[in-house]
């Protein structure tokens, strides 16, 4: 048998344990590793979530400011309309446009028959 120093068998022994300890040890980190960016990437999910959450909530608002402008501007177009409508219809406009354009006048006596 060949003699070997005590220095020499510790080394090889360290080597040889340092070999099979390294490819756990680097498991281990990436394992970590993994976790760390799986982790941080379901924390991004939700902070990119939250802040799209956000954007929606607040176009909506500017939309529902919007409509609401124009639901005004419309209720009062409205009240104009059924204002014109009014005075197209008043009997004073209809005997004017009688008289002026069409030459009827009021009925005189015994034009008017009455039917009971």
């Amino acid at each position: 048998m060949r003699s070997y120093g005590i220095a020499a068998l510790t080394s090889v022994g360290r080597d040889r344990a340092g070999s099979l300890i390294k490819p756990r040890v680097d498991q281990i980190r990436r394992f970590d590793l993994l976790q760390t960016l799986l982790l941080g990437g379901a924390v991004l999910v939700v902070i990119l979530f939250y802040v799209w959450q956000h954007v929606q909530v607040v176009r909506l608002g500017y939309q529902v400011e919007s409509l609401a402008g124009e639901r005004a501007g419309l209720i009062r177009q409205q009240k104009e309309l059924r204002v014109e409508v009014a005075k197209l219809k008043s009997l004073r406009r209809v005997e004017e446009i009688a008289r002026r354009q069409l030459g009827l006048g009021s009925p005189k006596s015994g034009q008017v028959i009455v039917i009971e």
